[in-house]
Protein backbone atom coordinates (compact mmCIF):
# COMPACT_ATOMS: atom_id res chain seq x y z
CA UNK A 1 0.00 0.00 0.00
CA UNK A 2 1.30 3.45 -0.97
CA UNK A 3 1.41 5.75 2.06
CA UNK A 4 3.52 8.68 0.77
CA UNK A 5 1.33 11.72 0.23
CA UNK A 6 1.50 13.27 -3.23
CA UNK A 7 -0.13 16.38 -4.67
CA UNK A 8 -1.03 18.05 -7.96
CA UNK A 9 -2.06 21.64 -8.68
CA UNK A 10 -4.98 22.76 -10.84
CA UNK A 11 -6.64 26.12 -11.51
CA UNK A 12 -10.34 26.58 -10.75
CA UNK A 13 -12.21 29.89 -11.16
CA UNK A 14 -8.84 31.60 -11.46
CA UNK A 15 -7.59 30.17 -8.16
CA UNK A 16 -4.74 27.69 -7.76
CA UNK A 17 -5.88 24.61 -5.87
CA UNK A 18 -3.57 21.92 -4.53
CA UNK A 19 -5.10 18.44 -4.45
CA UNK A 20 -3.62 15.72 -2.24
CA UNK A 21 -3.64 11.95 -2.62
CA UNK A 22 -5.48 11.51 0.70
CA UNK A 23 -8.51 13.35 -0.70
CA UNK A 24 -7.83 16.77 0.82
CA UNK A 25 -7.66 20.07 -1.06
CA UNK A 26 -6.09 23.47 -0.39
CA UNK A 27 -7.03 26.73 -2.12
CA UNK A 28 -4.43 29.47 -2.67
CA UNK A 29 -5.03 33.20 -2.79
CA UNK A 30 -4.71 36.21 -0.54
CA UNK A 31 -5.08 33.83 2.37
CA UNK A 32 -3.82 30.25 2.08
CA UNK A 33 -6.42 27.84 3.39
CA UNK A 34 -5.57 24.81 5.48
CA UNK A 35 -5.74 21.39 3.86
CA UNK A 36 -9.36 20.29 4.04
CA UNK A 37 -11.56 17.32 3.22
CA UNK A 38 -14.30 19.83 2.41
CA UNK A 39 -17.76 20.45 3.86
CA UNK A 40 -20.34 17.65 3.98
CA UNK A 41 -23.33 18.53 1.79
CA UNK A 42 -25.66 16.28 3.78
CA UNK A 43 -25.77 13.76 0.92
CA UNK A 44 -22.30 12.38 1.52
CA UNK A 45 -20.49 14.58 -1.00
CA UNK A 46 -17.94 17.17 0.11
CA UNK A 47 -17.54 20.68 -1.28
CA UNK A 48 -15.16 23.61 -0.96
CA UNK A 49 -15.88 27.28 -1.72
CA UNK A 50 -13.67 28.77 -4.44
CA UNK A 51 -14.37 32.40 -5.36
CA UNK A 52 -17.76 32.18 -3.63
CA UNK A 53 -18.75 29.08 -5.62
CA UNK A 54 -19.12 25.65 -4.05
CA UNK A 55 -17.16 23.02 -5.96
CA UNK A 56 -17.31 19.30 -5.23
CA UNK A 57 -14.04 17.94 -3.90
CA UNK A 58 -14.24 14.75 -5.94
CA UNK A 59 -14.35 16.82 -9.15
CA UNK A 60 -11.17 18.61 -8.10
CA UNK A 61 -9.31 15.43 -7.12
CA UNK A 62 -10.33 13.65 -10.32
CA UNK A 63 -9.23 16.59 -12.46
CA UNK A 64 -5.87 16.76 -10.68
CA UNK A 65 -5.00 13.06 -10.67
CA UNK A 66 -7.02 11.40 -13.45
CA UNK A 67 -7.26 14.17 -16.02
CA UNK A 68 -9.99 16.08 -17.84
CA UNK A 69 -13.49 14.64 -17.64
CA UNK A 70 -14.63 12.97 -20.90
CA UNK A 71 -17.81 14.31 -22.44
CA UNK A 72 -20.94 12.66 -21.05
CA UNK A 73 -19.14 11.29 -18.00
CA UNK A 74 -19.20 12.04 -14.28
CA UNK A 75 -17.04 11.15 -11.31
CA UNK A 76 -17.87 7.80 -9.72
CA UNK A 77 -16.83 6.69 -6.23
CA UNK A 78 -15.74 3.09 -6.76
CA UNK A 79 -16.45 1.84 -3.22
CA UNK A 80 -19.75 3.75 -3.00
CA UNK A 81 -18.49 6.05 -0.21
CA UNK A 82 -19.16 9.59 -1.48
CA UNK A 83 -16.83 11.17 1.07
CA UNK A 84 -13.85 8.98 0.12
CA UNK A 85 -12.16 11.23 -2.42
CA UNK A 86 -8.81 9.50 -2.70
CA UNK A 87 -7.76 9.30 -6.37
CA UNK A 88 -7.66 5.50 -6.21
CA UNK A 89 -11.39 5.52 -5.34
CA UNK A 90 -12.42 7.75 -8.23
CA UNK A 91 -13.02 7.10 -11.89
CA UNK A 92 -14.93 8.63 -14.79
CA UNK A 93 -18.13 6.80 -15.75
CA UNK A 94 -21.28 7.49 -17.73
CA UNK A 95 -24.47 8.26 -15.85
CA UNK A 96 -25.92 4.81 -16.53
CA UNK A 97 -22.70 3.09 -15.40
CA UNK A 98 -22.68 5.16 -12.23
CA UNK A 99 -26.28 4.27 -11.36
CA UNK A 100 -25.77 0.58 -12.07
CA UNK A 101 -22.88 0.55 -9.65
CA UNK A 102 -25.18 1.57 -6.78
CA UNK A 103 -27.90 -1.05 -7.12
CA UNK A 104 -28.84 -2.29 -3.67
CA UNK A 105 -29.84 -5.67 -2.29
CA UNK A 106 -33.62 -5.95 -2.09
CA UNK A 107 -35.86 -8.60 -0.61
CA UNK A 108 -34.79 -11.61 1.42
CA UNK A 109 -31.84 -12.68 -0.75
CA UNK A 110 -28.38 -11.52 0.33
CA UNK A 111 -27.39 -10.88 -3.29
CA UNK A 112 -28.34 -8.15 -5.73
CA UNK A 113 -30.70 -9.20 -8.51
CA UNK A 114 -31.83 -12.41 -6.80
CA UNK A 115 -35.28 -13.06 -5.34
CA UNK A 116 -36.54 -16.05 -3.37
CA UNK A 117 -39.60 -17.87 -4.71
CA UNK A 118 -42.57 -18.06 -2.34
CA UNK A 119 -43.89 -21.34 -3.72
CA UNK A 120 -40.69 -23.42 -3.67
CA UNK A 121 -37.09 -23.10 -2.45
CA UNK A 122 -35.80 -21.56 -5.69
CA UNK A 123 -33.75 -18.45 -6.36
CA UNK A 124 -35.11 -16.39 -9.25
CA UNK A 125 -33.07 -13.98 -11.37
CA UNK A 126 -34.78 -11.15 -13.27
CA UNK A 127 -32.65 -8.30 -14.63
CA UNK A 128 -33.97 -4.88 -15.62
CA UNK A 129 -32.77 -3.96 -19.10
CA UNK A 130 -32.86 -0.20 -18.57
CA UNK A 131 -34.46 2.77 -20.24
CA UNK A 132 -33.27 1.84 -23.74
CA UNK A 133 -35.43 -1.31 -23.52
CA UNK A 134 -38.44 0.37 -21.88
CA UNK A 135 -37.32 -1.04 -18.50
CA UNK A 136 -38.31 -4.58 -19.48
CA UNK A 137 -37.20 -7.51 -17.33
CA UNK A 138 -35.00 -10.33 -18.62
CA UNK A 139 -35.72 -13.68 -16.95
CA UNK A 140 -32.50 -15.66 -16.50
CA UNK A 141 -34.01 -18.67 -14.76
CA UNK A 142 -34.44 -20.25 -11.33
CA UNK A 143 -31.63 -21.85 -9.36
CA UNK A 144 -31.34 -24.21 -6.42
CA UNK A 145 -28.20 -22.45 -5.17
CA UNK A 146 -28.37 -18.77 -4.20
CA UNK A 147 -24.74 -18.07 -5.01
CA UNK A 148 -25.01 -19.65 -8.46
CA UNK A 149 -28.04 -17.46 -9.15
CA UNK A 150 -26.06 -14.36 -8.19
CA UNK A 151 -23.18 -15.38 -10.47
CA UNK A 152 -25.60 -15.91 -13.38
CA UNK A 153 -26.99 -12.43 -12.76
CA UNK A 154 -23.50 -10.92 -12.62
CA UNK A 155 -22.43 -12.62 -15.85
CA UNK A 156 -25.40 -11.27 -17.79
CA UNK A 157 -25.12 -7.78 -16.29
CA UNK A 158 -21.40 -7.55 -17.00
CA UNK A 159 -21.25 -9.12 -20.45
CA UNK A 160 -24.57 -7.95 -21.90
CA UNK A 161 -25.37 -4.71 -20.07
CA UNK A 162 -21.89 -3.41 -19.36
CA UNK A 163 -22.26 -3.13 -15.58
CA UNK A 164 -19.19 -1.78 -13.74
CA UNK A 165 -17.43 -4.11 -11.30
CA UNK A 166 -18.88 -2.35 -8.25
CA UNK A 167 -22.38 -3.17 -9.53
CA UNK A 168 -21.74 -6.91 -9.28
CA UNK A 169 -22.07 -9.36 -6.41
CA UNK A 170 -18.73 -11.00 -7.24
CA UNK A 171 -16.53 -8.42 -9.03
CA UNK A 172 -13.48 -10.61 -8.43
CA UNK A 173 -14.77 -13.05 -11.07
CA UNK A 174 -14.63 -10.41 -13.78
CA UNK A 175 -11.69 -8.21 -12.84
CA UNK A 176 -9.39 -9.96 -15.32
CA UNK A 177 -11.77 -9.01 -18.15
CA UNK A 178 -11.64 -5.30 -17.36
CA UNK A 179 -9.95 -3.08 -19.94
CA UNK A 180 -8.56 -0.32 -17.77
CA UNK A 181 -6.02 0.90 -20.34
CA UNK A 182 -7.91 4.15 -21.06
CA UNK A 183 -8.27 4.94 -17.37
CA UNK A 184 -4.64 4.13 -16.59
CA UNK A 185 -3.37 6.07 -19.60
CA UNK A 186 -4.87 9.31 -18.31
CA UNK A 187 -3.64 8.89 -14.74
CA UNK A 188 -1.09 11.55 -13.86
CA UNK A 189 0.40 9.79 -10.88
CA UNK A 190 2.21 6.46 -11.25
CA UNK A 191 1.79 5.68 -7.53
CA UNK A 192 -1.98 5.65 -7.98
CA UNK A 193 -1.57 3.15 -10.82
CA UNK A 194 0.40 0.87 -8.49
CA UNK A 195 -2.35 1.06 -5.87
CA UNK A 196 -4.99 0.16 -8.45
CA UNK A 197 -2.96 -2.85 -9.61
CA UNK A 198 -2.63 -4.02 -6.00
CA UNK A 199 -6.41 -3.79 -5.63
CA UNK A 200 -6.84 -6.02 -8.68
CA UNK A 201 -4.36 -8.53 -7.26
CA UNK A 202 -6.38 -8.71 -4.03
CA UNK A 203 -9.58 -9.27 -6.00
CA UNK A 204 -7.99 -12.11 -8.00
CA UNK A 205 -7.09 -13.80 -4.72
CA UNK A 206 -10.73 -13.59 -3.71
CA UNK A 207 -11.69 -15.07 -7.07
CA UNK A 208 -9.53 -18.14 -6.43
CA UNK A 209 -11.32 -18.74 -3.14
CA UNK A 210 -14.71 -18.49 -4.84
CA UNK A 211 -13.65 -20.89 -7.58
CA UNK A 212 -12.59 -23.36 -4.89
CA UNK A 213 -16.09 -23.15 -3.44
CA UNK A 214 -17.64 -23.86 -6.85
CA UNK A 215 -15.38 -26.87 -7.39
CA UNK A 216 -16.38 -28.28 -4.00
CA UNK A 217 -20.06 -27.79 -4.81
CA UNK A 218 -19.71 -29.48 -8.22
CA UNK A 219 -17.96 -32.41 -6.53
CA UNK A 220 -20.87 -32.74 -4.08
CA UNK A 221 -23.39 -32.60 -6.92
CA UNK A 222 -21.51 -35.30 -8.84
CA UNK A 223 -21.51 -37.55 -5.76
CA UNK A 224 -25.26 -37.02 -5.34
CA UNK A 225 -25.91 -37.91 -8.98
CA UNK A 226 -23.75 -41.01 -8.69
CA UNK A 227 -25.74 -42.14 -5.63
CA UNK A 228 -29.02 -41.57 -7.47
CA UNK A 229 -27.70 -43.51 -10.47
CA UNK A 230 -26.70 -46.44 -8.23
CA UNK A 231 -30.11 -46.48 -6.52
CA UNK A 232 -31.87 -46.40 -9.89
CA UNK A 233 -29.81 -49.36 -11.12
CA UNK A 234 -30.65 -51.33 -7.98
CA UNK A 235 -34.32 -50.53 -8.42
CA UNK A 236 -34.34 -51.65 -12.06
CA UNK A 237 -32.47 -54.84 -11.15
CA UNK A 238 -35.03 -55.69 -8.51
CA UNK A 239 -37.92 -54.87 -10.85
CA UNK A 240 -36.63 -57.32 -13.49
CA UNK A 241 -36.46 -60.23 -11.10
CA UNK A 242 -39.35 -62.71 -11.45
Amino acid sequence: MITTETSNDITVNGVRVTCYSDGRVQAHGKRLRDKSLGTDTGKGYRTIAIRFKNVRVHDLIAMAFIGDKPKGHEVDHINGNRSDNRPSNLRYATRSQNLRGYQKVRGKSKYRGVTISKNNPKFIVNVGLGKEHQYKLKYLGSFTDEREAAIARDTFCYEELGFPLEGLNFPELFVDKEDTSDQVACMRNSEENIERVQTQIDMIRQESRLLSYRIERMTEQRKTLQDEKRKLKDFLTQARKP
